[in-house]
Order: C-alpha cells, then sequence, then structure tokens
C-alpha cells in the first residue's frame, strides 16, 4: 500500500516513508519485525526521495531518503541484538548461529545507503558515517559490530573510505574489546593498497600520513587487545595472536604502499616488539613460543621479501628478534639466508658483513638457549650448507674490500664450535685462493699503466697467511683432518701454479714447503686410522708429484716422509699399494731417480712374496705391481728393464695358478686372471705397435700361455 501511496504522489514521500518507519515499530517481535523490515527496504527502495528521483522536490530531499533507510537499519539491527535474548539460556547457542545466518537481513540497509545517488563523498564524511559509527558503538554487541564494521568496508565506496579515514580508525577503537580487528583492519588496508595501485587512486591519499593515521589509532587498539579481560576463551591465557596479525597486515600495507620508506618498517618492528614485551611480562614468560611466534616470524618475513639487506638497517628488528625462541630465531635467520642466496644479492662492506652475520648468529654459533643436540638434527648439515654459501656472495669488485669481508666472515665462524667449522672454514679457504689471480691481474694493469702508487694493500703473500691461519684453525680443531690434509695440499699446488707464474722461480718456494709441512703434521698427529692414513698417502703423492717449485733437497725430505709413512701401514696390502704410490714421487716431473723408483718397486715385490705365501687371497697385488713396472718401462725407467716385467709375467701364472687351486681364494684367482689377461693383451698390442721404436723396445717378450 504504502509503495503505490508513493507512487501516486498524493502525499509526499517523506511523510509516506515517515508513517511506515512508525507504524513498523509496533511489531517488537525479533524475528517478526526483522523480517518486515528488510520486506520494508526492498519494496520502498526505489521510492525514497533520492537526488535525481521523480519523487525529489516536494517528496523531500536526500536527506529524507537517507533518514528513512538509517531509521530502518538502527531499528533493524537492535531487533537483531535482541535475537540473542529470546528463550531459554541452553538454546543461546542455537541463537547466536540464527542471529549469524540473519545478519545479511541488517546488512542491506548500508547497501542501499551507498547506492543513494546523492550520497557524495562530503556528504558521506559530514552526515552519513557520523551517525552510523555512533549508532555501531552504542550498540555494544560483539557480532553486530564485528560484523556492520566489515559491511561498510565491502559497501562504500575506497574513495569514501579514505576520505574518512580518521573517523573509521576512531570508531574502531572504541569497538567492543572481543571484536576480532584482523579481518577488518585487513580488508579496510587490502582495498586501499589496492585501491592506491590503481591510475584513479594514484594520487588519492594527497598529502595524507596515511601511515601515521593508522599507526596511532592501531597502537590504542593493540594496547587495549591486551587488557586483563583479553584471554583465549578455552585457556583463559592472554591471547596476542590476534594483536600480531593486526601487525602483520599493517606490515603488509604500508610496504605496499611505501616500498622505499624502510623507517616506517621499522616503526612497526618497535611497537610489535613493545607488544611482545609487554604480553611476556604479563603472561610470566621469557619467549615467545607456539603460533604467536609463527605470528611474529610472519611479520618479520615480509620486509625480508621486499628489502632484503635493509632490515639490517632496522634499528628495531633485532629487538623484535630477540623476543623469540631459539628455533624461531633460527627459522627467521634461515628466510634471511634464503633471500639473500635466491636474489643473488652480493655483500659489499665489511659492514654488511659483521650485520649479516649478527643477525644469523643463531646459525652460525651457539646461543644462551641453543639446544644441546642442535649440531646432531638432521637439518643441521642443509642450513650450514646455506650458510657457507654467503661467503660466495661476498664480491665488491675489490679485493681489499673482499680480504677485508672475508677475515670478518671466518672470525665470525671461528666463534661456531667444532661441527660448524667443518662446513664453513673451507669456502672462506676457497673464497680466499680466489683473491690471488684477481690480485695478480690487478697489480699487471698497474705495472702496464705506469703507476706508481696505489698498490693494492693485499698481496698474495698476504692471503697465503689468511690460508694458513684459516687451515690451521680446522686442522686444530679436530674435527674434520682429511678436510684440512685437503686444503693444505691445494694450498701448496695453488703457491706451485703462483711460482711458475710470478716470473720469479722459486719466490714462493718457502710457502709452498711449509704447506706441505703442515700437511705432514696433520697426517701424523690428526689422522689415526689405516684407511684414512692409506687414503692420505695417495693425497700427498698426488699433491707432490705436480709440483715443480720446490729445491731437491726440499723435495727430497717430504718424498721420504711420505715413503716412510706408507712403509709403516699396519695393513700389508695397503701397504704394498702405498709404497708403489711412492715410487712416483721418484719419476716426476720435478724427479727423475730411476733407483729410488725401483727400491720402491722391489720393495712392493718383497711385501708381495711374503704375503701371498700365506694368504694367496692377495694374489691380485702380483698383477698390480706388473703393472707398474711396465708403466715406469713405458716411461723410459732407466732402472726398470724387459728383463723385470718378463720375470714378472712368470711369477703371475705360477701365483694364479695356485690361487685358483685354493678353494679359499678361487674368487679372487678369477680376478686376478681376468686382470692379467687384460695386461697381457696390452703388452701384445705394444710389441705388435706399429711405431717401430716402441715395438722394438718389446721385442724380446715372450707371453706365458694363461
Amino acid at each position: 500500500m504504502a509503495k503505490s501511496y508513493v507512487q501516486s504522489k498524493e502525499a509526499p514521500a517523506k511523510e509516506i516513508l515517515t508513517d511506515v518507519n512508525e507504524l513498523s515499530k509496533g511489531i517488537q517481535h525479533p524475528l517478526r519485525g526483522l523480517f518486515l523490515r528488510y520486506y520494508i527496504s526492498q519494496m520502498l527502495k526505489d521510492k525514497v526521495p533520492d537526488t535525481g528521483t521523480e519523487f525529489e522536490g516536494e517528496g523531500g530531499n536526500i536527506d529524507d531518503a537517507f533518514n528513512f533507510i538509517f531509521s530502518n537499519f538502527m531499528e533493524s539491527n537492535r531487533l537483531w541484538v535482541r535475537i540473542q535474548h529470546q528463550g531459554p539460556a541452553k538454546d543461546k547457542a542455537r541463537r547466536e548461529k540464527e542471529r549469524h545466518d540473519l545478519r545479511a537481513l541488517v546488512g542491506a540497509n548500508l547497501g542501499r545507503l551507498s547506492q543513494l545517488e546523492g550520497l557524495t563523498v562530503d556528504y558521506y564524511i559530514n552526515t552519513a558515517l557520523p551517525r552510523i559509527v555512533e549508532h555501531i558503538v552504542s550498540v555494544r554487541d560483539t557480532m553486530s559490530q564485528q560484523y556492520l564494521l566489515e559491511i561498510m568496508i565491502q559497501v562504500f565506496p575506497d574513495e569514501f573510505h579514505i576520505r574518512a579515514l580518521n573517523t573509521m580508525l576512531e570508531a574502531y577503537t572504541k569497538a567492543q574489546p572481543a571484536v576480532d580487528m584482523k579481518p577488518i583492519m585487513s580488508t579496510l588496508m587490502s582495498r586501499l593498497a589496492t585501491y592506491a595501485a590503481t591510475p584513479e587512486g594514484a594520487d588519492a591519499f594527497g598529502g595524507t600520513d596515511v601511515f601515521s593515521l593508522f599507526r596511532t589509532h592501531l597502537q590504542a587498539i593493540l594496547e587495549r587487545s591486551l587488557e586483563t579481560g583479553n584471554s583465549n576463551a578455552a585457556t583463559g591465557a592472554l591471547d596476542i595472536s590476534a594483536p600480531l596479525e593486526v601487525q602483520a597486515s599493517f606490515m603488509a600495507f604500508t610496504i605496499s604502499l611505501y616500498p622505499d620508506k624502510i623507517h616506517y618498517v621499522d616503526i612497526i618492528m618497535q611497537s610489535t616488539a613493545e607488544l611482545v614485551k609487554t604480553y611476556c611480562t604479563r603472561a610470566g614468560v621469557d619467549k615467545l613460543e607456539g603460533p604467536a611466534a609463527d605470528k611474529v616470524v610472519e611479520l618479520l618475513s615480509s620486509p625480508l621479501k621486499s628489502q632484503s639487506l635493509g632490515v639490517l638497517d632496522m634499528e628495531h628488528y633485532p629487538a623484535l628478534l630477540n623476543c623469540l625462541g631459539f628455533a624461531t630465531r633460527k627459522q627467521v635467520a634461515m628466510s634471511l639466508v634464503q633471500g639473500v642466496l635466491e636474489n643473488d644479492t652480493k655483500l659489499q662492506s665489511v659492514d654488511t658483513v659483521h650485520s649479516l652475520f649478527k643477525f644469523i648468529a643463531p646459525l652460525t654459533s651457539d646461543q644462551p638457549d641453543t639446544p644441546a643436540n642442535e649440531t646432531k638434527t638432521a637439518e643441521f648439515q642443509t642450513e650450514q650448507a646455506q650458510v657457507c654459501r654467503l661467503v660466495h656472495q661476498i664480491y665488491s669488485g675489490d679485493p681489499d674490500t673482499d680480504f677485508q669481508m672475508l677475515t670478518a666472515a671466518r672470525n665470525f665462524f671461528g666463534q661456531g664450535g667444532q661441527q660448524r667449522l667443518v662446513h664453513s672454514l673451507p669456502p672462506v679457504f676457497y673464497a680466499a685462493i680466489a683473491l690471488i689471480p684477481r690480485i695478480q691481474e690487478a697489480e699487471r694493469q698497474r705495472i702496464e699503466a705506469g703507476v706508481e702508487g696505489n698498490a693494492p694493500a693485499v698481496t698474495v703473500k698476504k692471503v697465503f697467511q689468511f690460508v694458513h691461519k684459516t687451515t690451521t684453525a680446522l686442522m686444530t680443531s679436530g674435527a674434520a683432518p682429511e678436510t684440512a690434509l685437503q686444503l693444505w695440499l691445494v694450498a701448496a699446488a695453488v703457491t706451485d701454479q703462483v711460482d711458475k707464474n710470478s716470473g720469479q722461480p722459486g719466490f714462493f718456494e718457502s710457502i709452498c714447503f711449509e704447506f706441505l709441512t703442515q700437511a705432514l703434521i696433520c697426517f701424523e698427529e690428526e689422522i689415526t686410522e689405516s684407511g684414512k692414513q692409506f687414503n692420505g698417502v695417495f693425497k700427498l703423492v698426488g699433491a707432490l708429484q705436480q709440483l715443480t717449485c720446490l729445491e731437491e733437497e726440499n723435495f727430497d725430505t717430504v718424498a721420504s716422509k711420505i715413503a716412510q709413512h706408507a712403509a709403516r701401514l699396519l695393513k700389508k696390502p695397503m701397504q704394498c699399494r702405498a709404497v708403489g704410490a711412492c715410487s712416483h714421487l721418484f719419476w716426476c716431473d720435478a724427479r727423475r731417480d730411476g733407483q729410488k723408483v725401483l727400491e720402491c718397486m722391489q720393495k712392493c715385490l718383497k711385501i708381495i712374496d711374503n704375503l701371498v705365501q700365506s694368504d694367496r687371497k692377495q694374489v691380485p697385488l702380483w698383477v698390480e705391481v706388473l703393472d707398474k713396472y711396465v708403466y715406469y718401462y713405458e716411461a723410459q725407467c732407466d732402472k726398470v728393464s724387459l728383463d723385470f716385467i718378463q720375470d714378472l709375467l712368470n711369477l703371475c701364472v705360477e701365483h694364479i695358478s695356485y690361487a685358483e687351486k685354493d678353494a679359499q681364494a678361487v674368487e679372487e684367482g678369477k680376478q686376478a686372471k681376468a686382470h692379467f689377461k687384460a695386461t697381457l693383451k696390452y703388452l701384445k698390442d705394444l710389441k705388435s705397435s706399429p711405431s717401430p721404436e716402441v715395438a722394438e723396445r718389446f721385442t724380446g717378450l715372450n707371453f706365458p700361455d694363461v
């Protein structure tokens, strides 16, 4: 009837609408009244005297249209709130669910208000918003405030929110303590950030300091959230998760809106750290743990993605990080490490290295709260591998600066204990070695340019001193003697190459000899297991036979030491093979001593003869030493003749035959026979070689039947 009456225009629309509102008050049953109010709003939604409609003028104006819809909204909200009080207390949960399902009947009024043509930005700010907010706050119901504050953000335009931001944020501070501000604040921030990213919203904020507005009002909201009454319903304990989620949203909003203003992020860190400290004091805990700690990690991770190493310049980032337990601090530290590696961020100053390694201290050294079994966990090696990759991010373009950064990194790694040094010092060693060609190139360019001054502060010898100190630290830790041995030998090989390229033969000889001496000390004092000693001998032999810068006396000293260690191995098969390997030390680029070679080979034969007499399983050693003799004969070692090879061929046939007849050595006999046949084929090929010189050298060789 009211719809038709308004349509007829027999009376002003504003009077008819006022009468409808008054008559509707007669229905006070919450459910019936709420549905009636919704029905009225739907029937008369296009009959209000809005700006530009046929009912404007004598029928009223935007004020009358707003008053009608707003009055309907207020009454609908009151009826909706009253539903919770209808019926017995045992049915309260069911009634709350009904209320939740009916909330759209109330929100539809705000949706209709947002559609009014006369609802301009100024009208919204000066008239509509103050009255809407006043009503929402006055109805002290948590569900009502939660829903209506959220729906306001959804139905009204983003431009309205920006212009009325201060009023809205003030309203949020007056909401009931139980209202969850996270979805409200997150939704508002998300919409504002999205709008600001559009061409229409690029200059929407104008001179408004949005960050300061949010910060001021958020502070009040967060402080109120930690009042004694705001506790976890299940445990009765103070709950900080919701405030931290709000802060995380604020962080993401700030970074999206002000990507270059790091100090804004630092301010959020400061306020969050104060919030956490207040919580820990009231809750009686030292560190934040559990879900709340995960929220802080989320908050700390946001700037890591956009700022990377920029977080190191923040004053309050470490303060917030220190509020967390060890596991959580380590998680954040690993996030920073991964960010640096994934973005290929270069470390270009000593200050940056200092700040970074202080930040990731939970990964590089033991903390007061580090668990006792930390170095035994499955993740430990993976984490250390990631941390060590940071060494290779050190690059400034200036070798002097890079050397200083490596020194700083080594100092931090030195605090990590034995289990970490195994992982951390080798990368530092190789990074230092990589500086040498850069230093040499810089010096060469300086000389070619005829520049007298500006010589590099870091010389090649200084790098070798650094390498020496680094490897000594690893060796004395006792954690990885095999790795230390390998590094000493690499250092010796690099020194030899530097000496060759220096134009001054022998200039680095003493350094190379020192590295070899340290390698022998490491072998003698740190490596005690037979198997590792056996492998160590081969490493020493392989390194020494490549060196050419050593004086003859020093070379012989080291070679003799290695041969002595080989001869002292406990297990005879290892001893035989190690002595055979040592023979190469006397027939290489630096040394040509056939007599020494022959002595080593004869010692091998003596060991084999005694060994095979008691254990025929060792028969493959005969074929292995045959191969050695063939090698030296091919290499034209003057003390190894064809007669030696002929005798060994006969000995191999004899001992293989014995092994095949021994039930306990049949398998080894077969292996030795297969190996022997391959050697025979090789010798036959040499005898029939198309090269006359080669064929002539093997002419007198007779091959036994196998």
